[in-house]
């Protein structure tokens, strides 16, 4: 008997860090194990969209990207994917292939905004899955606007989901736009992640660019990146000890000046080099601590970090910045939500006291919050889709 297809358009092989790869990874092996045959689509997007990590250029040339991302499509049984590139040219599946396909699937589901594909038109129920809340919502255009190479509109959707779990709150300033933006999460699928107990380490890390893609306006307010919001936590080593680290990237993040307040910098690209690399550096840690972009925190819209959910999954206390996820999330136990310098210094101190408790309780939210087979659940009954398994 068939499986219903799934496909997924989304944003691998430009940017093949492990992060980013293991964040999408999730959706794909959890639609999987749900019983999907899982269909994966991309598109360029614009010219020198491929990000090559051997020589630190952007390029075209989408070769090193889909070296590796093809091995875990093979691992999950994913057999159907496109890529086309910027002459083009459609590697894997053909344009009608994919047309047929479209038509098809149950449904078709963007996991951001970087891909679409014409074709996607085809399938009647298209599922529009915002990782970038606040962001994404400021920069639509406030009357519909259509999809193009580069960019999937949201309005081309007919259901939309958000990591900003609070949208449509009173104090929430993002605007709708007049959709309904149902509260998502990021889905774990458990396998991909192991728990890693590591009492003897010290270091308290993360993975963080500077400044990112910049800050935004909306309504004449600015809404910014993750710096803003560091700059206001300098002097923490000076209060917890030189616990915190900071896999740093960015072309102009200050390194010295912050290693001369006490901070401990290490380089992102060795971090995030493959997934490997990426659950290796998780792994070593502690735990995590970590600020959120000043948009996720001035909007107290809910966002919670994919990234924050792979230190969960392996079992590493979570010590980070509040964006309203504590009326969501348990607090307290495994995950502690930071407003101020007091609130990290008192988590510091408590995760130390029994550090195997946290680093048990921390894998349990995972579990219970996470797990990709309630969370994706819960989008396929929403949408009234199938859910084969």
């Amino acid at each position: 008997m068939s499986r219903p297809i799934a496909i997924v358009a989304g944003y691998l092989a430009r940017y093949p860090l492990g992060g980013h790869l293991l964040s999408q990874y999730h959706f794909l092996a959890g639609l999987a194990k749900l019983g999907y045959e899982v269909v994966f689509l991309e598109h360029y997007g614009w010219p020198n969209a491929c990000y090559d990590p051997r020589t630190n250029t952007m390029t075209d040339d989408p070769t090193y990207g889909l070296g590796q991302i093809l091995p875990f499509f093979q691992r999950i049984g994913l057999q159907r994917w496109c890529y086309v590139d910027a002459a083009e040219k459609w590697h894997g599946l053909q344009r009608d292939d994919v047309r047929t396909l479209c038509r098809d699937a149950a449904f078709a589901m963007s996991s951001s905004s970087t891909t679409w594909l014409d074709e996607l038109r085809e399938c009647p129920t298209r599922i529009f899955v915002d990782i970038d809340p606040g962001f994404t919502q400021f920069k639509m255009s406030p009357t519909p606007s259509p999809s193009c190479p580069g960019y999937a509109s949201p309005y081309d959707f007919n259901f939309h989901f958000t990591f900003g779990e609070r949208i449509g709150q009173p104090d929430c300033p993002i605007p709708t736009h007049g959709l309904g933006w149902h509260p998502f999460r990021q889905p774990l699928a458990l396998d991909l992640i192991s728990p890693r107990f590591t009492p003897r380490a010290a270091r308290f890390t993360t993975v963080m660019s500077w400044n990112a893609y910049g800050s935004v306006e909306y309504q004449d307010v600015s809404y910014g990146q993750k710096n803003v919001e560091l700059l206001k936590y300098l002097d923490l080593p000076r209060r917890a000890g030189h616990v915190f680290e900071i896999a740093l990237g960015g072309v102009d993040a200050p390194a010295q000046s912050l290693r001369d307040s006490g901070w401990i910098i290490s380089e992102a690209l060795s971090a995030t080099l493959s997934v490997e690399a990426y659950l290796d550096y998780i792994g070593r840690s502690r735990g995590e601590f970590s600020v959120a972009k000043e948009a996720y925190v001035k909007t107290r819209c809910g966002w919670f970090s994919d990234r924050t959910v792979a230190y969960l999954a392996s079992g590493k206390p979570a010590i980070v910045q509040d964006t309203g996820f504590m009326e969501i999330l348990p607090c307290g136990e495994g995950l502690f939500a930071f407003q101020t310098a007091d609130d990290t210094v008192n988590a510091v101190e408590t995760i130390g006291k029994d550090y195997e408790r946290q680093c048990r309780a921390a894998r349990r939210i995972a579990e219970e919050y996470f797990d990709s087979d309630k969370v994706l659940r819960t989008m396929l009954q929403t949408c009234d889709l199938p859910i084969p398994r």
